[in-house]
């Protein structure tokens, strides 16, 4: 009778021994196993939230036209509402300065391109709690051409700034469109703008040559910063090496969005004392640019 047991447990501390190294083992590559599949769908998750570069960038930019009588165009670059916003601005807009109101076209020639950007935020921000950051690029009509690309083209469509009449008076009745080179915007701008009454009228017209420009060629976009860099001798601008990088991460990248919108908007102006001041909904729109 002990034999037999003896025998029985003999038996079963055998088969335990045996058993137990198999049971580790599938333990063990159960375990490793686990792990690589939490591994992989970490890894799944880190690809499906991977941000593109330059999408997340918003950059909002005072463009100036240095000339006898300068030009301005406030930009909203914004990568994750994947649009680029146009809004022009008229010379004889008053903003506020520590001696008084002024132009942002007298200070842009007595004080430069960077007070004016300056001036006009802080315009902006009366009444918030800081200016928006607002950076600056200034050039001649020629260098923007330059940097733009002299070949770049455009079929633009007179109706969208300009009445019935006025396209007749233009010789634009019987088909209203303008194939316009870059080299040549600067000539359309100013034909618009004489058929156009009042001061944001007229500045709307840069705005909506320039933005047909980008709509119809998206790598227009993508190209921009290269051309700024090969012109940065006759540039002004407060964008640094680091932060011309970044605005040009965020142009590639929507030049390659099927949802890209381009277009202008219009800043409402009144008459006053000196030139024209914003009016509230004019006001609006431009802090909304500037957010």
């Amino acid at each position: 009778m002990r034999s037999r047991r003896g025998i029985f447990w003999y038996s079963l501390g055998l088969t335990l021994l045996l058993l137990l190294p198999m049971v580790l083992t599938v333990a063990f590559f159960t375990d490793q196993y686990q792990k690589q599949q939490l591994l992989r769908q970490a890894s799944a998750a880190e690809d499906s939230l991977r941000v593109e570069p330059g999408a997340q960038g918003v950059f909002r930019l005072l463009l100036v036209v240095q000339q006898d009588k300068p030009a301005f165009v406030l930009a909203r670059v914004d990568g994750p509402q994947q649009a680029v916003t146009l809004c022009a601005l008229p010379g004889s807009l008053l903003v506020d300065a520590p001696a008084g109101r002024t132009t942002l076209a007298e200070c842009a020639l007595s004080a430069g391109a960077g007070r004016a950007a300056q001036l006009l935020g802080n315009t902006v921000a009366t009444g918030e709690s800081a200016a928006p950051q607002l950076a600056y690029l200034a050039a001649t009509p020629a260098t923007w051409v330059e940097c733009v690309g002299r070949s770049a083209a455009v079929r633009f469509d007179t109706a969208a700034v300009l009445s019935a009449a006025a396209r007749q008076a233009l010789g634009y009745g019987s088909d209203p469109v303008a194939d316009c080179t870059a080299a040549q915007a600067g000539v359309l701008i100013e034909r618009l703008q004489g058929l156009l009454t009042g001061a944001g009228a007229q500045a709307d017209a840069r705005a909506a040559v320039w933005a047909a420009f980008a709509r119809q060629d998206p790598m227009l976009l993508a190209t921009l910063p290269d051309g700024l860099r090969r012109q940065s001798a006759r540039l002004l601008t407060d964008l640094l090496a680091a932060d011309l990088n970044a605005l040009e991460q965020t142009l590639v990248y929507l030049s390659s969005r099927p949802a890209l919108a381009v277009d202008y908007t219009s800043a409402a102006v009144q008459p006053a004392k000196g030139g024209v001041q914003l009016t509230a909904d004019g006001l609006a729109v431009v802090a909304a640019l500037l957010k």
